[in-house]
């Protein structure tokens, strides 16, 4: 992180635009990142007046980790493949989404997402090869068919083994069951299932319990002094594994992920991995 000192009242865009000597436009898609800080602030409007005095942080703009499609597949049948899907993506939908860079690889446009990952989330993300297909493993999802793992590095350390959450989200039930693997650094390292997958579910459930995850810019820690922190550029967050029976092949089909770099460099800097 870049550290600089205001001199005189100015919006944060322009002044993210002198100091790292890029265009405006560029200025204003760091900030959108929610990667620069104001005060030890998260802030992401670039229209945000600085005064005089005010410290703002900042880090180069990196680009999004390119998506190696064929080293990344994890699994693959007639009637399903998944992938390793790396953070800083959108899953679907979108050109560049995982999704879209299956698709031009298999040169396939039937290939649907089974489901979603957030785009800072990384891990096991799961798709049909034609529609029959999609709606069948669609309906395992609705019918709580399919068991999801992730892994998550959070705040504070946990002073319980398991803890099971039942606190709605969106109005909607929703229930985490959450495994401390390891504590240090005033860190934990969770291990969490999700019978319903609501939107944001992990990470509104950990916030609640005091244990927001590192990195989440929106349920997470508002103030931050830490170096270290400033660095992380996303949510740690991790979708580990699935496992299934397999409709169509009749089997009982598991698969993990591996964690990224970013990670695994983290949880190794507190000595949670």
């Amino acid at each position: 992180m870049k550290r600089f000192k205001v001199k005189e009242d100015i919006r944060l865009k322009d002044f993210v635009a002198l100091q790292l000597g890029i265009s405006k436009s560029r200025a204003k898609e760091l900030i959108d990142s929610k990667t620069v800080f104001v005060n030890n602030k998260r802030v992401w409007i670039s229209s945000h007046l600085l005064k005089s005095g005010d410290i703002v942080e900042l880090s180069v703009l990196e680009k999004n980790e390119k998506c190696n499609i064929e080293k990344n597949i994890l699994y693959e049948d007639n009637f399903i493949l998944a992938v390793n899907k790396p953070p800083f993506l959108e899953s679907e939908s979108k050109k560049g989404s995982v999704e879209d860079i299956l698709r031009s690889y298999k040169k396939d446009k039937k290939i649907r997402a089974v489901h979603r990952l957030d785009r800072e989330t990384s891990g096991v993300l799961l798709f049909a090869k034609n529609n029959a297909v999609f709606e069948k493993f669609k309906k395992l999802w609705q019918e709580k068919k399919i068991k999801k793992q992730y892994l998550a590095i959070s705040h504070t350390e946990a002073n319980f083994r398991k803890k099971v959450v039942n606190i709605p989200v969106d109005r909607k039930y929703a229930k985490s069951f959450i495994y401390t693997i390891k504590i240090s650094s005033g860190f934990s390292l969770f291990k969490v299932e999700i019978p319903t997958g609501r939107k944001h579910q992990i990470r509104i459930h950990l916030s609640k319990i005091r244990h927001p995850v590192v990195g989440d810019k929106l349920y997470g820690l508002k103030n931050i002094t830490d170096p270290v922190l400033k660095n992380v550029k996303r949510q740690m967050l991790h979708s580990y594994q699935i496992s299934f029976y397999h409709p169509f092949l009749k089997k009982k089909i598991t698969i993990k992920a591996q964690l990224f770099r970013d990670f695994e460099n983290f949880g190794k800097i507190i000595r949670l991995l």
